[in-house]
């Protein structure tokens, strides 16, 4: 069993002057950017060999003292601290919870990790503190990016964070929000989350210790946003990842619950884990969770795997390689995950939008090589819309009345061979290059087409002015075309000006 670290924690009553601290660190530039090439990776949350890492970061400099500090867990020289950080006092750090003192050395309790212009306390991992505690508070990773990412940011009154962990989403949500609710069950992510909004200068968010909806009871929510802990395991040992709930519950719970606090047009986004027999049944549960629920729902899936990869890429997580358990607990996950019936483990997304006038759709995708790339929430915006327009067509022919426009986030890409000396496009295929991964292939007369898509001509008229110049009848190009058009409007490249009025770009 994990132990609790709870006597590790910020003492937020103490004086700190967040400001500076923070101009210190910039100046010495500890940021995103030049944190992943110091580790030698695309990103700062990524896993890195520290004992490369520490080599690159030996010789003093501000930049290589908070590195070492702040990302490696190592000791400073305390008089090797003053002189290179002058504007940062040793003492107050220290009476805060940021640092500890020993025999003239200095070192940091936590993780500090920079992300975009905020500056986030968490734990050290595994790979610094071998052992985790029971109450570990995650930091930056692969999730809450993509949480981050997969968000609409539109304008709101007030949004739920469940599940906030050191406060990421919380903080994000109220650069758009007017009011902000992170809430968790462990006690300590939610001081790790109180410290992280007073040292990046964040106010307007409320902090609640319960579990699921409890905290919130029937509040309403524009927005909702959850990283729960969602791992499928026979386990309760951490409390970021673990619950006491059987298999998917936890997943269950959160998604079925979210259509009692939204709004009306009100948006959830929540990452889970869910398990199924087999591909063919792979959306049918997750679906199932939310059909009752007056939304709107959209699925995403972005990785399968079997029990047993599932089991190894959790255990790495929290145990690491090289942990003599780790055999042992591979077995008991492997008997749990056999007693359950569990044959697959996906991992994914889910939007709900609270909409109770009219019938429900629901649908499901699995995304090419389960990726995301930045800011998806306009993209998301227009699947939407365009789900909704789509569905109330009684004919596809009625598309040829509206105006389209062409996403700026794309690519055509072309794949030509050599053919009695020429060349020649033997591939023409079209993806996003921002958000969402969708990609399809096209032929010249769609290409055509999509050029033409600027929100001022109608598609009757683009399609007639496509088939003039390649002389060919309209008509014969008006049904092939309607299929692709609806496709690519599903997939966010193609959106209709005159359902919005304009389309976002």
């Amino acid at each position: 069993m994990a132990q609790t670290n709870s006597d590790i924690a910020f003492r937020l009553d103490r004086p700190l002057d967040e400001q500076t601290f923070k101009k210190v660190v910039a100046d010495a530039g500890y940021s995103q950017t030049q944190l992943a090439k110091t580790l030698g990776l695309s990103s700062p949350h990524e896993r890195q060999d520290l004992e490369v890492v520490y080599r690159r970061v030996k010789a003093d400099s501000p930049y290589n003292i908070l590195v070492r500090l702040f990302r490696l867990g190592r000791k400073v020289d305390g008089a090797v601290f003053r002189q290179y950080l002058p504007g940062v006092d040793i003492e107050t750090l220290a009476a805060v919870g940021l640092l500890s003192r020993e025999n003239g050395m200095v070192f940091s309790n936590v993780n500090l990790t920079p992300y975009h212009d905020l500056l986030l306390a968490s734990d050290f991992g595994p790979e610094i503190n071998r052992q985790m505690s029971s109450d570990h508070v995650l930091g930056v990773g692969a999730a809450s990016v993509t949480l981050a990412g997969l968000t609409v940011r539109r304008k709101v009154a007030k949004a739920l964070d469940l599940g906030t962990g050191a406060g990421i989403q919380a903080f994000l949500a109220a650069r758009h929000t007017g009011r902000v609710i992170g809430t968790d069950t462990n006690l300590r992510a939610l001081n790790f989350a109180a410290f992280n909004a007073r040292l990046n200068q964040i106010k307007g968010i409320e902090w609640r210790n319960g579990s699921f909806y409890e905290p919130v009871a029937d509040e309403q929510f524009d927005l909702i946003v959850s990283n729960p802990p969602y791992v499928i395991s026979p386990e309760s040992r951490f409390v970021f990842r673990d619950t006491d709930l059987p298999a998917d519950a936890v997943s269950r719970q959160v998604l079925h619950g979210a259509g009692d606090r939204l709004s009306e047009g009100g948006l959830a986004c929540v990452l889970f884990n869910w398990h199924h027999h087999d591909d063919a049944d792979w959306a049918a549960r997750p679906l199932g969770w939310v059909s009752d629920t007056g939304c709107d729902s959209w699925l995403l899936c972005f990785k399968t795997a079997d029990p047993l990869t599932y089991a190894a890429d959790w255990l790495k997580t929290g145990e690491g390689r090289d942990s003599p358990d780790y055999g042992r607990y591979l077995d008991e996950w492997m008997a749990y995950y056999e007693k359950m019936g569990i044959g697959q483990i996906s991992a994914g997304a889910m939007f709900i939008r609270k909409r109770s006038s009219e019938a429900n759709w629901s649908r499901s995708d699995k995304i090419e090589k389960g990726r995301t790339v930045g800011e998806c929430g306009r993209q998301v915006e227009r699947i939407f819309a365009a789900e909704d327009l789509l569905r109330s067509l009684d004919d596809d022919r009625q598309l040829l009345d509206h105006r389209l426009i062409f996403d700026k986030h794309h690519l055509l890409e072309h794949q030509l061979t050599v053919e009695n000396g020429r060349w020649v496009v033997q591939v023409e295929r079209l993806h996003t290059d921002k958000g969402i991964s969708f990609s399809g292939r096209v032929d010249m007369y769609i290409a055509n087409l999509l050029a033409g898509c600027n929100g001022c001509r109608t598609l009757r008229e683009l399609i007639k002015t496509v088939a003039d110049r390649e002389q060919t009848d309209p008509e014969k190009f008006t049904s092939a075309c309607l299929g692709v058009v609806r496709k690519l409007m599903r997939s966010g490249f193609l959106s209709s000006v005159d359902v919005s009025g304009r389309a976002d770009q």
